[in-house]
């Protein structure tokens, strides 16, 4: 069975999200992070993922750690509509990847930061002026695209579109972050961390 460690409130969010929207079955292996004496600094699990970050997948034996890669593997292993069909719809759905790996989620964190999880002391408002500021430019580009196609994946929800929404979670649901200037965005947004298989990964992070 595939096991999937780390804790619910970290990035094992995201593929235990992806395991329930493919109906993959697995067992949730919570693993502690940031707090004195965390667990994924520990011997046995720096022996599955020496960079100590969260999550790690054990599919079977097989072992591996980085979140969008893992999400890409179970997604192309375990049939399902999600995966893209064509070399285009898979093309689209690196882009998108890529794009929120790289220019979305630096200034997303940068963000949660200096705005929420740091102590006040520690903060920065202008860093999370600056980081609200690209984010929001990045977001204009998301916008942009919604009103061409009805989702990332083009006409259907698909993995790209799964990968853009499970980093813009933390914007919706920790940011709180007014997204009215983007209404196809704050629709689609909506309705991507409603789905049934969200719903189950939100009740486990948000409990």
């Amino acid at each position: 069975m595939l096991k999937i460690y780390g804790a619910s409130h970290s990035r094992a969010f995201r593929v235990i999200w992806l395991a329930n929207e493919i109906g993959v079955p697995y067992e949730h292996v919570p693993v502690t992070f940031n707090v004195p004496d965390a667990q994924c600094k520990e011997p046995w699990y720096i022996a599955l993922n020496p960079n100590g970050s969260l999550p790690t997948i054990d599919d079977n034996g097989f072992v591996m750690w980085e979140t969008y890669a893992i999400n890409i593997y179970l997604a192309s292993k375990y049939p399902s509509s999600l995966y893209p069909t064509t070399p285009q719809d898979l093309g689209r759905m690196l882009q998108w990847t890529f794009f929120a790996a790289t220019e979305i989620e630096p200034a997303m964190l940068t963000l949660l930061l200096h705005r929420v999880a740091l102590p006040s002391e520690q903060q920065s408002a202008t860093l999370a002026d600056q980081s609200e500021q690209t984010l929001r430019t990045k977001l204009a580009i998301l916008e942009q695209q919604l009103v061409k196609t009805p989702f990332f994946g083009g006409d259907r929800w698909d993995l790209a579109d799964f990968m853009v929404a499970c980093v813009l979670y933390v914007v919706r649901i920790r940011l709180k972050l007014d997204l009215t200037a983007y209404p196809k965005l704050d629709a689609w947004l909506t309705a991507s961390i409603n789905r049934p298989a969200a719903k189950v990964a939100r009740k486990l992070r948000e409990t």
